[in-house]
């Protein structure tokens, strides 16, 4: 399947689960909140914002190591008061994975500095998952062959 075909219909997955997961709140001692928390959103402007960075991405996008990364950081500690929710974890995974395969962490830091700066500045952006998504990514990015 092409790339923009995949894009397209992860993006109607979202969407779908959009109106099937609304604005749960998913605590951090219940499991399946950890396994559900990238499909659900806090309103249509989140998932729109989510679903626009994901199409913006244009290396592969290892989508079933990132999501599972994404679920594993959300049981570090986030310091937040809201639940965590959205799918931008698992984007911060592509970008890690991404930029460890090419074992660049200086690059990948300058070049997503003003994204995690605007998630630390953000009210109720989760930086801290972000944080751990991006260098989950990374760690399990240098693991894996670059086809460069």
């Amino acid at each position: 399947m092409r790339w923009w075909k995949k894009k397209l219909v992860l993006s109607v997955v979202l969407v779908i689960f959009y109106f099937f997961l609304p604005a749960f709140s998913f605590p951090c001692d219940n499991f399946w909140g950890h396994v559900l928390y990238p499909l659900s959103h806090a309103n249509i402007y989140h998932l729109l914002a989510n679903i626009l960075c994901f199409w913006m991405i244009r290396t592969r996008m290892h989508l079933v190591l990132s999501y599972l990364c994404a679920v594993i950081c959300s049981f570090l500690p986030c310091f937040m008061s809201e639940p965590t929710m959205g799918f931008s974890g698992v984007l911060f995974c592509m970008v890690g994975i991404s930029w460890g395969k090419v074992h660049r962490f200086k690059d990948m830091i300058w070049n997503n500095k003003w994204f995690l700066a605007l998630s630390f500045m953000l009210p109720h952006v989760n930086a801290f998952i972000h944080l751990y998504c991006l260098f989950g990514g990374y760690l399990i990015g240098i693991t894996r062959k670059s086809k460069v």
